[in-house]
């Protein structure tokens, strides 16, 4: 069954006194978009865990938490010595000009923007963590899957419901098409017939014959009902399979495109009519393809 691009999915693993918790959320892309919310010091783990993403999810905007606590989550604090003179001198001027005593304690500084941040752990330490990582991203990924697999069926069904629609509606177009072509011939020799008596010019009944096989030719859409017809064929196989948005979606174009030859083809008002449902039908095939992975 084809997956949703749409999902949720929460991991948390203990080690000891460590926990990791991993919230994953994905969302509609036409590719592969990842991005990882995490402590400073642990985003050296990024390209580690965009791995095992991949790995599960092909197509989609791909949004992920990663919080670490206990000893795992140890790093190191550092002042940056730059930004706390910068501010102590702007703490001085200010002092100075409106004659006041300076502080005798930083403490209230240290808690201003950019005083502290995280020191880049060391590579002994990201390797500490990283299988407490992995775990809680591996059963993230397995909650979203299950999501995603669900919405996937539910897509599916409806999808399959929408290509019996239009199956029915080509169907019907075809068992159209005689009586529509009858119907123009009849039409056809009508008009001539009125045209050349008014003038009082006869016209042999082989050329009539031949013009009429002219018109229905260029207004012939037996190929495109074949089209349709096998386009429908092959988007039901591939509903089938786990991943097929891309092909699915240039489906759902090919036959938004048939629609509108048969349209500009046919000049028959109940071809015309059906011809409206089916291009109704076939745009919400479209939007809905554009949530399957």
């Amino acid at each position: 069954m084809p997956n949703s691009m749409t999902g949720c999915g929460e991991g948390i693993a203990t080690a000891g006194e460590s926990t990791c918790r991993v919230e994953l959320r994905t969302v509609n892309n036409r590719s592969f978009k990842f991005s990882l919310r995490t402590r400073e010091g642990f985003v050296g783990l990024e390209p580690r865990v965009e791995t095992l993403v991949r790995q599960r999810v092909r197509r989609g905007t791909v949004q992920m938490t990663l919080d670490l606590t206990g000893a795992a989550a140890t790093v190191m604090r550092r002042i940056d010595a730059a930004q706390l003179a910068a501010y102590l001198d702007q703490l001085e001027d200010f002092a100075a000009s409106h004659d006041l005593a300076l502080p005798r304690s930083i403490d209230g500084l240290l808690g201003l923007p950019g005083i502290t941040a995280d020191a880049p752990p060391e590579e002994a330490a990201l390797e500490r963590a990283w299988p407490l990582v992995a775990e809680a991203v591996e059963r993230a990924l397995a909650a979203l899957d299950t999501m995603r697999r669900a919405e996937g069926e539910t897509l599916a069904a409806d999808m399959r419901s929408i290509c019996r629609e239009i199956a029915r509606l080509v169907a019907g177009i075809r068992e159209r098409v005689p009586q529509a072509v009858e119907q123009q011939r009849v039409r056809l020799l009508e008009r001539v017939s009125s045209i050349l008596a008014e003038r009082g010019v006869s016209l042999a009944e082989a050329d009539v014959a031949r013009e009429i096989a002219l018109v229905a030719d260029r207004t012939d859409i037996a190929e495109e009902i074949v089209r349709l017809e096998s386009h429908l064929a092959q988007f039901e196989r591939l509903l089938g399979e786990e991943s097929p948005g891309r092909p699915l979606d240039f489906l759902s174009q090919e036959l938004a495109r048939e629609a509108n030859t048969i349209a500009s083809k046919s000049a028959d008002v109940g071809i015309a009519h059906a011809v409206v449902e089916l291009k109704t039908r076939i745009e919400r095939l479209r939007e809905q393809v554009q949530n399957l992975e």
